[in-house]
Protein backbone atom coordinates (compact mmCIF):
# COMPACT_ATOMS: atom_id res chain seq x y z
CA UNK A 1 0.00 0.00 0.00
CA UNK A 2 1.08 3.53 -0.97
CA UNK A 3 1.90 6.13 1.62
CA UNK A 4 -0.74 8.64 1.70
CA UNK A 5 0.05 11.97 -0.13
CA UNK A 6 0.60 14.00 3.17
CA UNK A 7 0.03 17.73 3.36
CA UNK A 8 1.63 19.86 6.34
CA UNK A 9 -0.08 22.93 7.96
CA UNK A 10 2.75 24.76 9.98
CA UNK A 11 6.68 24.43 9.68
CA UNK A 12 7.39 24.87 13.10
CA UNK A 13 9.38 22.49 15.45
CA UNK A 14 6.85 19.97 15.39
CA UNK A 15 5.38 20.27 11.56
CA UNK A 16 8.98 20.33 9.87
CA UNK A 17 10.05 17.80 12.20
CA UNK A 18 7.03 15.45 10.93
CA UNK A 19 8.11 16.77 7.33
CA UNK A 20 11.72 15.78 7.12
CA UNK A 21 11.04 12.33 8.99
CA UNK A 22 8.33 11.58 6.70
CA UNK A 23 9.79 13.12 3.52
CA UNK A 24 12.61 10.59 4.80
CA UNK A 25 10.57 7.11 4.65
CA UNK A 26 9.71 8.15 1.14
CA UNK A 27 6.49 9.93 1.63
CA UNK A 28 5.28 12.64 -0.63
CA UNK A 29 4.93 15.56 1.88
CA UNK A 30 3.51 19.16 1.41
CA UNK A 31 3.88 22.18 3.29
CA UNK A 32 2.72 25.88 4.25
CA UNK A 33 2.84 27.82 7.10
CA UNK A 34 0.94 31.34 7.55
CA UNK A 35 4.85 32.43 7.68
CA UNK A 36 6.45 32.77 4.64
CA UNK A 37 10.21 32.53 5.50
CA UNK A 38 9.27 29.80 8.27
CA UNK A 39 7.78 27.91 5.37
CA UNK A 40 10.37 28.49 2.86
CA UNK A 41 12.66 27.59 5.68
CA UNK A 42 10.97 24.26 6.14
CA UNK A 43 11.24 23.36 2.32
CA UNK A 44 14.68 24.12 2.38
CA UNK A 45 15.65 21.79 5.10
CA UNK A 46 13.45 18.80 3.30
CA UNK A 47 10.60 18.79 5.04
CA UNK A 48 8.15 19.55 2.28
CA UNK A 49 7.34 20.84 -0.88
CA UNK A 50 4.98 23.70 -2.23
CA UNK A 51 1.38 22.18 -2.45
CA UNK A 52 0.41 21.70 -6.04
CA UNK A 53 -2.41 20.94 -7.72
CA UNK A 54 -3.01 17.22 -6.45
CA UNK A 55 -5.10 17.01 -3.48
CA UNK A 56 -3.38 15.70 0.06
CA UNK A 57 -4.73 12.29 1.57
CA UNK A 58 -3.57 13.09 5.03
CA UNK A 59 -3.35 16.92 6.72
CA UNK A 60 -1.72 17.38 10.04
CA UNK A 61 -2.23 20.63 11.51
CA UNK A 62 0.77 21.32 13.32
CA UNK A 63 -0.08 25.18 14.60
CA UNK A 64 -0.36 26.74 17.99
CA UNK A 65 -2.40 25.51 20.12
CA UNK A 66 -4.92 27.87 20.43
CA UNK A 67 -5.54 27.87 16.34
CA UNK A 68 -5.43 24.56 16.34
CA UNK A 69 -9.15 23.39 15.92
CA UNK A 70 -10.35 26.17 13.24
CA UNK A 71 -7.35 24.77 11.30
CA UNK A 72 -8.72 21.66 11.72
CA UNK A 73 -12.18 22.61 10.86
CA UNK A 74 -11.24 24.97 8.08
CA UNK A 75 -8.60 21.41 6.61
CA UNK A 76 -11.65 19.32 6.82
CA UNK A 77 -13.62 21.70 4.60
CA UNK A 78 -10.66 22.31 2.55
CA UNK A 79 -9.61 19.18 1.60
CA UNK A 80 -13.09 17.09 1.74
CA UNK A 81 -10.87 13.94 0.83
CA UNK A 82 -8.58 13.77 3.07
CA UNK A 83 -8.39 12.51 7.17
CA UNK A 84 -7.26 15.58 9.19
CA UNK A 85 -5.16 15.36 12.49
CA UNK A 86 -3.35 17.39 14.55
CA UNK A 87 -0.73 17.24 16.98
CA UNK A 88 -1.87 19.59 19.80
CA UNK A 89 -1.09 18.29 23.42
CA UNK A 90 -5.10 18.82 24.04
CA UNK A 91 -7.12 16.62 22.55
CA UNK A 92 -11.14 17.38 23.97
CA UNK A 93 -11.76 20.49 22.71
CA UNK A 94 -10.43 19.69 19.36
CA UNK A 95 -12.37 16.92 18.91
CA UNK A 96 -15.31 18.71 19.87
CA UNK A 97 -15.39 21.10 17.55
CA UNK A 98 -14.62 19.02 14.66
CA UNK A 99 -17.67 16.69 15.58
CA UNK A 100 -19.75 19.99 15.55
CA UNK A 101 -18.32 20.27 11.65
CA UNK A 102 -19.99 17.49 10.39
CA UNK A 103 -16.97 16.04 9.49
CA UNK A 104 -15.77 14.33 12.74
CA UNK A 105 -15.71 10.67 10.92
CA UNK A 106 -12.58 11.89 9.32
CA UNK A 107 -10.93 13.92 12.20
CA UNK A 108 -8.54 11.60 14.49
CA UNK A 109 -6.87 13.53 17.10
CA UNK A 110 -2.67 12.77 17.59
CA UNK A 111 -0.50 13.74 19.97
CA UNK A 112 3.17 13.02 19.75
CA UNK A 113 4.77 13.32 23.50
CA UNK A 114 8.17 14.50 22.19
CA UNK A 115 9.56 18.03 21.80
CA UNK A 116 12.98 20.79 22.75
CA UNK A 117 13.19 23.21 25.31
CA UNK A 118 13.71 25.52 21.58
CA UNK A 119 11.37 25.98 18.89
CA UNK A 120 10.81 26.92 15.50
CA UNK A 121 12.02 24.74 11.81
CA UNK A 122 15.48 25.50 12.73
CA UNK A 123 15.44 22.99 15.53
CA UNK A 124 13.18 20.75 13.66
CA UNK A 125 14.46 16.60 13.65
CA UNK A 126 13.33 14.18 11.36
CA UNK A 127 13.99 11.03 14.24
CA UNK A 128 12.50 13.58 16.85
CA UNK A 129 9.74 11.19 17.57
CA UNK A 130 11.43 8.16 17.28
CA UNK A 131 10.58 5.49 20.20
CA UNK A 132 8.16 8.13 21.94
CA UNK A 133 4.76 7.66 22.42
CA UNK A 134 2.41 9.03 20.04
CA UNK A 135 -1.03 9.13 21.44
CA UNK A 136 -4.43 8.24 18.84
CA UNK A 137 -7.42 9.56 19.95
CA UNK A 138 -10.17 8.23 17.69
CA UNK A 139 -13.02 10.34 19.19
CA UNK A 140 -15.99 9.58 16.36
CA UNK A 141 -13.47 8.43 12.81
CA UNK A 142 -13.99 5.99 10.94
CA UNK A 143 -11.91 2.71 11.01
CA UNK A 144 -9.94 3.61 8.32
CA UNK A 145 -9.16 7.09 8.87
CA UNK A 146 -7.29 6.37 12.56
CA UNK A 147 -5.42 3.60 10.08
CA UNK A 148 -4.38 6.11 8.01
CA UNK A 149 -3.29 7.76 11.25
CA UNK A 150 -1.51 5.18 12.82
CA UNK A 151 0.22 4.48 9.40
CA UNK A 152 1.56 8.01 10.34
CA UNK A 153 3.20 7.51 13.50
CA UNK A 154 4.67 3.92 12.83
CA UNK A 155 6.48 5.74 9.58
CA UNK A 156 8.00 8.20 12.28
CA UNK A 157 8.66 4.76 14.82
CA UNK A 158 6.64 5.86 17.15
CA UNK A 159 4.90 3.47 20.00
CA UNK A 160 1.33 4.05 19.37
CA UNK A 161 -0.81 4.18 22.51
CA UNK A 162 -4.76 4.98 21.71
CA UNK A 163 -7.22 7.06 24.47
CA UNK A 164 -9.93 8.71 24.52
CA UNK A 165 -9.54 12.70 24.34
CA UNK A 166 -10.61 13.35 28.07
CA UNK A 167 -8.23 10.35 29.55
CA UNK A 168 -5.83 12.09 27.55
CA UNK A 169 -6.16 15.58 28.62
CA UNK A 170 -6.55 14.36 31.90
CA UNK A 171 -3.40 12.34 31.61
CA UNK A 172 -0.85 14.70 30.46
CA UNK A 173 -2.28 17.34 32.69
CA UNK A 174 -0.07 15.54 35.24
CA UNK A 175 2.31 14.08 33.07
CA UNK A 176 2.95 17.04 31.00
CA UNK A 177 1.70 20.36 31.77
CA UNK A 178 1.87 20.50 35.61
CA UNK A 179 5.86 19.68 36.14
CA UNK A 180 6.39 22.31 33.13
CA UNK A 181 4.79 24.65 35.76
CA UNK A 182 6.22 23.00 38.94
CA UNK A 183 9.57 23.13 36.93
CA UNK A 184 9.12 26.87 36.35
CA UNK A 185 8.31 28.02 39.21
CA UNK A 186 11.43 26.41 41.32
CA UNK A 187 13.50 28.26 39.06
CA UNK A 188 11.42 31.04 39.61
CA UNK A 189 12.32 30.79 43.35
CA UNK A 190 16.05 31.42 42.32
CA UNK A 191 15.18 35.45 41.66
CA UNK A 192 16.51 36.44 45.38
CA UNK A 193 19.45 34.68 44.69
CA UNK A 194 22.78 36.47 43.52
CA UNK A 195 25.10 34.79 41.08
CA UNK A 196 27.39 33.10 43.62
CA UNK A 197 24.31 31.46 45.28
CA UNK A 198 23.41 30.08 41.89
CA UNK A 199 26.56 28.98 41.06
CA UNK A 200 25.71 26.27 44.05
CA UNK A 201 23.61 24.67 42.09
CA UNK A 202 23.95 20.95 41.16
CA UNK A 203 22.50 18.54 39.16
CA UNK A 204 19.48 17.97 41.08
CA UNK A 205 18.68 21.71 40.19
CA UNK A 206 19.42 21.31 36.73
CA UNK A 207 17.30 17.80 35.89
CA UNK A 208 14.32 19.77 37.75
CA UNK A 209 14.58 23.02 36.34
CA UNK A 210 15.74 21.33 32.63
CA UNK A 211 12.16 22.13 30.99
CA UNK A 212 11.88 25.88 32.27
CA UNK A 213 13.65 27.02 29.45
CA UNK A 214 10.48 26.17 27.52
CA UNK A 215 9.02 29.04 25.11
CA UNK A 216 6.26 30.65 27.63
CA UNK A 217 3.42 30.98 24.48
CA UNK A 218 2.85 27.95 23.72
CA UNK A 219 2.52 27.13 27.51
CA UNK A 220 -0.01 29.72 27.92
CA UNK A 221 -2.03 28.60 24.74
CA UNK A 222 -1.93 24.66 26.37
CA UNK A 223 -3.08 25.88 29.89
CA UNK A 224 -5.69 28.08 28.20
CA UNK A 225 -6.90 24.60 26.45
CA UNK A 226 -6.34 22.29 29.60
CA UNK A 227 -7.22 24.62 32.85
CA UNK A 228 -9.37 22.23 34.47
CA UNK A 229 -7.40 19.31 34.34
CA UNK A 230 -4.04 21.29 35.05
CA UNK A 231 -5.93 23.17 37.90
CA UNK A 232 -6.86 20.01 39.57
CA UNK A 233 -3.18 18.74 39.40
CA UNK A 234 -1.64 22.28 40.54
CA UNK A 235 -4.40 21.62 43.10
CA UNK A 236 -2.98 18.29 44.32
CA UNK A 237 0.54 19.52 44.43
CA UNK A 238 -0.58 22.29 46.39
CA UNK A 239 -2.07 20.46 49.04
CA UNK A 240 1.08 18.16 49.45
CA UNK A 241 3.05 21.52 49.86
CA UNK A 242 0.89 22.78 52.72
CA UNK A 243 1.15 19.55 54.69
CA UNK A 244 4.78 20.36 54.57
CA UNK A 245 4.49 23.72 55.43
CA UNK A 246 1.57 22.92 57.75
CA UNK A 247 2.88 20.28 59.80
CA UNK A 248 4.12 19.91 63.45
CA UNK A 249 6.80 17.11 62.16
CA UNK A 250 8.23 19.21 59.35
CA UNK A 251 10.55 15.83 58.74
CA UNK A 252 7.89 13.38 59.03
CA UNK A 253 5.59 15.25 56.67
CA UNK A 254 8.78 15.55 54.00
CA UNK A 255 9.85 11.81 54.70
CA UNK A 256 6.55 10.91 54.25
CA UNK A 257 6.00 13.14 50.56
CA UNK A 258 9.80 11.92 49.39
CA UNK A 259 8.41 7.83 49.85
CA UNK A 260 5.35 8.84 48.37
CA UNK A 261 7.40 10.12 45.64
CA UNK A 262 9.60 7.14 45.35
CA UNK A 263 6.92 4.79 44.73
CA UNK A 264 5.16 6.90 41.71
CA UNK A 265 8.63 7.68 40.30
CA UNK A 266 9.74 3.82 39.90
CA UNK A 267 6.25 3.35 37.55
CA UNK A 268 7.79 5.32 35.26
CA UNK A 269 9.07 3.87 31.90
CA UNK A 270 12.66 3.32 31.97
CA UNK A 271 15.03 1.71 28.89
CA UNK A 272 12.96 0.46 25.72
CA UNK A 273 10.05 1.31 28.07
CA UNK A 274 10.35 -1.56 30.22
CA UNK A 275 10.19 -1.33 33.89
CA UNK A 276 12.27 1.19 35.49
CA UNK A 277 15.74 -0.92 37.14
CA UNK A 278 18.33 0.53 39.54
CA UNK A 279 21.54 1.42 37.59
CA UNK A 280 24.46 2.00 39.97
CA UNK A 281 26.23 5.48 38.90
CA UNK A 282 30.41 5.48 38.74
CA UNK A 283 31.58 9.57 38.45
CA UNK A 284 33.98 10.03 37.21
CA UNK A 285 36.00 13.91 37.01
CA UNK A 286 36.44 14.23 33.11
CA UNK A 287 38.77 17.48 31.77
CA UNK A 288 36.59 19.57 30.05
CA UNK A 289 38.34 19.39 27.20
CA UNK A 290 37.97 18.19 23.13
CA UNK A 291 37.81 14.28 22.64
CA UNK A 292 37.70 13.15 27.07
CA UNK A 293 33.95 12.36 26.54
CA UNK A 294 34.79 9.75 23.89
CA UNK A 295 38.04 8.55 25.21
CA UNK A 296 36.03 7.80 28.48
CA UNK A 297 33.52 6.04 26.75
CA UNK A 298 35.49 4.10 24.59
CA UNK A 299 37.46 2.99 28.02
CA UNK A 300 34.18 1.89 29.20
CA UNK A 301 33.23 -0.14 26.54
CA UNK A 302 36.74 -1.71 26.16
CA UNK A 303 35.84 -3.45 29.28
CA UNK A 304 32.79 -4.76 27.89
CA UNK A 305 30.34 -2.82 30.22
CA UNK A 306 27.18 -1.17 28.91
CA UNK A 307 26.25 2.41 29.85
CA UNK A 308 22.60 2.37 30.25
CA UNK A 309 22.25 6.32 30.87
CA UNK A 310 24.59 9.12 31.48
CA UNK A 311 24.54 12.57 33.65
CA UNK A 312 27.22 15.58 32.93
CA UNK A 313 27.44 17.54 35.67
CA UNK A 314 30.09 21.27 34.92
CA UNK A 315 31.93 22.81 37.68
CA UNK A 316 31.28 26.63 37.24
CA UNK A 317 34.65 27.55 38.41
CA UNK A 318 37.32 24.75 37.50
CA UNK A 319 37.44 23.18 34.00
CA UNK A 320 36.64 19.89 34.62
CA UNK A 321 32.95 18.10 34.71
CA UNK A 322 31.32 15.23 36.74
CA UNK A 323 30.36 12.58 34.35
CA UNK A 324 27.96 9.94 35.71
CA UNK A 325 27.85 6.84 33.77
CA UNK A 326 24.70 4.50 35.31
CA UNK A 327 25.77 0.91 34.72
CA UNK A 328 24.50 -2.74 36.14
CA UNK A 329 25.63 -2.91 39.65
CA UNK A 330 27.40 -6.24 39.35
CA UNK A 331 29.69 -4.10 36.98
CA UNK A 332 30.00 -0.83 38.50
CA UNK A 333 32.80 -2.18 40.43
CA UNK A 334 34.79 -3.48 37.75
CA UNK A 335 34.02 -0.78 35.93
CA UNK A 336 35.54 1.82 38.26
CA UNK A 337 38.47 -0.20 38.71
CA UNK A 338 39.30 -0.34 35.29
CA UNK A 339 38.91 3.09 34.68
CA UNK A 340 41.48 3.90 37.82
CA UNK A 341 44.33 1.87 35.71
CA UNK A 342 43.38 4.30 32.95
CA UNK A 343 44.08 7.48 34.61
CA UNK A 344 40.42 8.20 35.18
CA UNK A 345 39.79 10.23 38.42
CA UNK A 346 36.72 8.73 40.44
CA UNK A 347 34.67 10.33 42.48
CA UNK A 348 33.91 10.19 46.13
CA UNK A 349 30.32 8.19 45.67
Amino acid sequence: MSAPRTHVIGAGLIGASIGIGLSAEGWSVTIEDADEEAEALARSIGAGRALDGGAPDLVIVAVPPSFAADVVVSSLDRFPGAVVTDVASVKAPIAAAADASGHGERYVGSHPMAGREISGGMAAQGDLFKARPWVVCANGASASAVETVTRLAHALQCDVVRMEAGAHDAAVARVSHAPQVAASAVAAALGPLEADDVALAGQGLRDVTRIAASDPGMWADIARLNRSALVATIDHIIADLEDIRDADDVGEAVTDLIERGRVEVARIPGKHGGAKRDWTPVTVVVPDAPGQLLRLLGDAAAVGVNVEDITIEHSPRQPVGLTTLHVLPARAGELAQALAANDWEIAAP
